[in-house]
């Protein structure tokens, strides 16, 4: 800690709890390098330095970014849980210190499993996960240089380069769907079974089920509408309740002890939390001896029947509430037509033809010379 000399200049160095200063002196004369360390280190010690600095904590952009961007986003209250991550990653990381190497590092712990947050206890990160939370911190960098201008370079954008968005199709299989009917009534989540109902008779995301309010349940007309602002697509969506549906809403909403605008709720009349909800859910599956099924997937369940019942990609895509239809490619390989692929190929392929062929002919040159 101190003075030293990097070519010609000397440069200070200085770290004091947990922050770090590094920056040149400005001058190749020693001992007008130690007269403006000595006018700099009472700041330092002080505090007032880092609050001159046009480097602050990594943390400090964070928060800046979730209370003047993040809130005007659709994927805020995902933002803050990936703004929680990285803030207790960096700890007092200085934002100049954030280099390729350290995201290079987080990337590789995270997929390893040797950092685990919240309800990815006892999971690896998966690839999309990773690009979803390494994606924040770009968007974070990019506003840091646009308009900040608090740094020059975003390190995320070489890291982040090669993970994939991993498409993953599971359903409940019959034999599963028994078994977890039984240990979903031993949770402790009383509603937690309806709430299962709910989502593989909907294809509503976890987020919606647990924010879902009287107000969206329209059971004069049997329907379940949630305004544009509040999906994911921006597009308001509305969709048919099944019987059953119809009667586990209404039943629900009877039996609730305390009254609220929210359906699900706690003892305490509040909504649950997303993550309560797969917690419980995941205990369930434990229970009843099922792996690598998570509550998100009762939603593909939902496509699954759809499309084993003639449902179209196009309806699949707006019962989802996809914006996109390559999002609802990922159930294409189910569809009737696809599933009997094989009747338009069997003996119709050019590259077989001549293949089979060939190795006709190989049969005939080797019996003929033995």
């Amino acid at each position: 800690m101190g003075i030293y000399k990097k070519g010609n200049i000397y440069w200070m160095i200085k770290q004091y709890k947990g922050r770090r200063v590094e920056e040149s002196l400005g001058t190749g004369i020693k001992r007008h390098a130690e007269k403006r360390y000595a006018e700099i280190l009472p700041r330092i010690l002080d505090g007032t330095y880092f609050c001159e600095s046009k480097d602050p904590l990594m943390s400090e952009v964070i928060d800046r970014y979730m209370s003047e961007v993040s809130p005007t986003q659709k994927s805020h209250e995902r933002n803050q849980e990936i703004a929680t991550k990285f803030k207790d990653f960096f700890g007092n990381t200085l934002m100049s210190e954030v280099s390729g190497s350290l995201l290079s590092s987080y990337k590789a712990r995270r997929l390893s499993g040797e950092i685990i947050y919240g309800r990815g206890k006892g999971r690896k990160a998966g690839e999309s996960t990773l690009k979803k939370e390494l994606s924040f911190l770009r968007h974070v960098f990019n506003k840091a240089i646009d308009e900040w201008e608090l740094c020059a370079i975003n390190p995320v954008r070489k890291v982040i380069r090669g993970l994939r968005d991993v498409r993953r199709v599971r359903y409940v299989l019959p034999a599963e769907a028994v078994k977890l009917s039984d240990a979903l009534s031993q949770s402790k989540m009383t509603c937690l079974k309806d709430m299962v109902v709910i989502a593989c008779s909907t294809g509503l995301r976890e987020g919606k089920i647990v924010k879902l309010t009287v107000s969206q349940c329209d059971f004069h007309h049997d329907r379940i509408n949630i305004a544009g602002d509040e999906m994911k697509n921006e597009e308001p969506f509305s969709i048919k309740m099944t019987a059953e549906v119809k009667a586990t809403l209404q039943r629900v909403i009877k039996g609730r002890k305390l009254i609220s605008s929210y359906i699900f709720v706690n003892e305490r009349g509040e909504p649950y939390t997303g993550e309560a909800v797969s917690m419980a859910f995941r205990r369930a599956c434990n229970r009843a001896g099922i792996h690598d099924l998570r509550f998100h997937d009762l939603r593909h369940d939902f496509a699954t029947v759809l499309v084993n019942n003639g449902t179209s990609l196009y309806q699949v895509q707006h019962a989802l509430g996809h914006k996109d239809q390559r999002m609802s490619a990922r159930y294409a390989h189910l569809l009737p037509e696809n599933q009997n692929i094989v009747e338009f190929v069997d003996g119709n392929s050019t590259t077989t033809t001549i293949l089979r062929q060939s190795e006709k002919k190989e049969r005939v040159a080797i019996s003929a010379n033995p």
